[in-house]
């Protein structure tokens, strides 16, 4: 059976949206130093983590299809 090719997220985020709100916690962190308001730290730190699996989870299905293609193309060798 052929995973699906589509991972249903808490919202319909793509991997590149995903991935574009990590990288802006992490440049928001890396710039702001010492200055960095705490009082965003637990707001961030959610949003990071949905961001974060949403990465994992889309790279987890394009994982296994690419596993699935690879033994499908083996099979249809033998």
């Amino acid at each position: 059976m052929k995973p699906s090719t589509t991972v249903t997220l808490a919202s319909t985020e793509t991997y590149a949206s995903a991935y574009a709100r990590l990288a802006a916690i992490s440049e928001k962190l890396r710039t702001a130093g010492a200055a960095a308001s705490v009082d965003d730290l637990v707001s961030d730190l959610r949003t990071a983590r949905t961001a974060y699996a949403a990465c994992k989870a889309r790279l987890d299905a394009i994982r296994h299809e690419v596993e699935a293609e690879v033994e499908a193309a083996d099979a249809a060798k033998a």
